[in-house]
């Protein structure tokens, strides 16, 4: 089932939104927990203290029913569907910044292209809304598609893997449309991982730093230390990954430049 997990909805005063999109095999919360018996690690929480002027919001798919294309809901009605979950609760009145993990940052690079080409102009003022975007560990590029289609084969078998593999083209199209968009639009950050990840045997650097790079000038993927997996789970705000998705949000929908 699809949901917008309201974290925190800040109040007449709210200048702006944070939403949390993961990737596929998670939910809205404990997905962006280091360890789900404590809820004290559920990070969209730590921005919304930071920024109580700020609404945050969380971003829940059915994972079991998303597709490239084809057999279950493909990307591109997941991200019209999507922006009906946005809209439903106001989002796109103010500045908004997508905090996005794998093929979470897909999706919303698919939302923005639908809220620019379809003609809704509800859906339209949340991609003009959009004033930054983080991307950790999204496989932009089809570079290595290989390790990433082993992940997903793994990792939720109902997948349309064979799709997304076979369509690698249209992911190559997706970027090139998102670069030529972005470049005056987003503050972009991008992460990738750099340790194997060894769920269920896998050993594999899921995504690399090639495919993690969205292609836009001046945006370099910082290399983290850890896997596919933990990547999105930082330990503490001291984290290296918290604190610049901090001054993101700061940057974009506080003090923007």
């Amino acid at each position: 089932m699809s949901e917008l997990v309201k974290v925190s909805e800040a109040g007449d005063d709210r200048v702006g939104d944070v939403v949390f999109v993961h990737g596929l095999g998670g939910n809205p919360r404990d997905y962006w927990m280091a360890d789900p018996s404590k809820p004290g690690t559920f990070w969209p929480e730590w921005i919304a203290k930071d920024f109580p002027n700020l609404g945050v919001w969380s971003l829940g798919y059915d994972a079991a029913k998303f597709a490239w294309q084809g057999t279950a809901m493909p990307l591109v009605d997941r991200a019209t569907h999507a922006l009906a979950l946005l809209d439903a609760d106001e989002i796109g009145a103010k500045p908004i910044v997508f905090i996005t993990h794998s093929m979470g940052g897909l999706l919303v690079k698919q939302m923005i292209r639908n809220g620019l080409d379809f003609g809704d102009v509800r859906w339209k003022a949340i991609a003009d809304a959009t004033r930054g975007i983080c991307f950790i560990s999204t496989p932009h590029t089809g570079a290595d598609l290989a390790n990433y289609v082993k992940f997903l084969t793994r990792f939720l078998a109902t997948v349309a893997v064979k799709d997304l593999e076979a369509n690698d083209p249209r992911l190559l199209e997706l970027n090139r449309w998102y670069r030529n968009h972005a470049f005056t639009r987003f503050k972009t950050q991008a992460y990738c991982e750099k340790k194997v990840t060894g769920w269920k045997g896998l050993g594999v650097i899921v995504v690399d730093d090639r495919s993690a790079d969205p292609g836009l000038p001046g945006v370099v993927p910082v290399p983290l230390d850890e896997d596919h997996l933990s990547i999105c789970k930082p330990l503490s705000r001291d984290a290296l990954l918290y604190k610049r998705v901090r001054r993101l949000v700061k940057e974009c929908l506080i003090n923007p430049r």
